[in-house]
């Protein structure tokens, strides 16, 4: 499988301290997508300018050519990525460590040695493993087999989706997670499919039949990634806890998630427009009208995850 990152000591991902897997391959498009490095399912390269030294060997040793000179005034070489091959030559023999892979292929058993490399810290604050993305659902056959071997030694495992997948798939990663993050991104449909690219049907019937199916016997967080001009408003705020309410025991709390604009740097360096660029990040203040609404309707909230 393709992977971004192994991340040791998360603690936003869960509870405790965590080992986050991070899958490459997401079926939604969200324009503020924080991890836009997990939407292709393929390796890439980042560009980073502050180590690009313009000697121009990139452009010279691209076989596709689709790599430009770098300009007479200082200008920084171009890529072409809609053209790119991914032979990644142009990565291997940058001088100055510009061009950086962006995934790498991994075992289930090479990620199970990392994880249980921090047994110890799992146990004494109940943490565990957490499988992200990207959507760990778009690879379903993958994540069952990495949830069952982690929860095989004794590690706790946990699911970070945005629920975007057949019942069938869902239903078969679920019998190997202690936990499931579900993000909420919209309620209203048709907002939904502007800024994911697709339906949230699918996602709320999902979220349905953990209760009808796994009733309180599975632990379900909700995430909110409260994004400015798309969810900010009272009117998502009243649909969740309505939504939650209705799902009863099954919601163990809500995780209410301030945008952050920590992503600027990562769509430069993909060569990719951000629809967010230059958004200031939200403060836990700018929240909190929210906060202190879910938590008059009954729900314990953490702000952060």
């Amino acid at each position: 499988m393709m992977i971004t990152n192994v991340q040791r000591f998360s603690t936003n991902d869960g509870p405790g301290i965590r080992t986050t897997v991070f899958l490459k391959g997401c079926p939604l498009r969200c324009s503020w997508c924080h991890n836009i490095e997990t939407q292709n399912s393929y390796q890439e390269f980042y560009f980073f300018n502050n180590k690009c030294m313009r000697c121009g060997h990139c452009a010279e040793v691209c076989p596709e050519d689709v790599i430009s000179l770098p300009g007479p005034n200082g200008e920084f070489p171009e890529r072409d990525r809609n053209k790119c091959t991914l032979c990644m030559k142009c990565v291997d023999e940058c001088p100055h460590g510009a061009l950086e892979l962006v995934g790498r292929e991994w075992t289930i058993d090479e990620i199970i040695q990392e994880v249980e490399g921090d047994k110890l810290f799992y146990e004494n604050s109940g943490g565990g493993m957490t499988v992200s993305g990207g959507e760990p659902l778009f690879f379903p056959e993958f994540t069952a087999a990495l949830l069952k071997k982690a929860k095989a030694s004794g590690i706790h495992t946990c699911l970070d989706t945005s629920g975007y997948a057949r019942w069938v798939d869902f239903e078969k990663v679920l019998l190997h997670a202690d936990m499931v993050l579900f993000d909420l991104k919209c309620m209203d449909p048709k907002t939904h499919r502007k800024v994911t690219g697709v339906e949230n049907a699918i996602i709320l019937q999902n979220l349905h039949k953990i209760k009808e199916i796994f009733g309180s016997t599975k632990r379900v967080r909700l995430r909110l990634p409260i994004i400015p001009g798309v969810n900010d408003d009272a009117d998502f705020f009243t649909a969740v806890a309505e939504l939650a309410g209705r799902l009863e025991d099954t919601i163990e709390g809500i995780d209410v998630l301030p945008f952050h604009n920590w992503a600027d740097g990562k769509y430069e360096q993909l060569d990719k427009t951000y629809a967010f660029a230059g958004t200031h990040s939200l403060l836990n203040d700018d929240v909190s009208q929210f906060t202190k609404f879910l938590k008059n309707c009954g729900f314990e909230v953490v702000v952060g995850g």
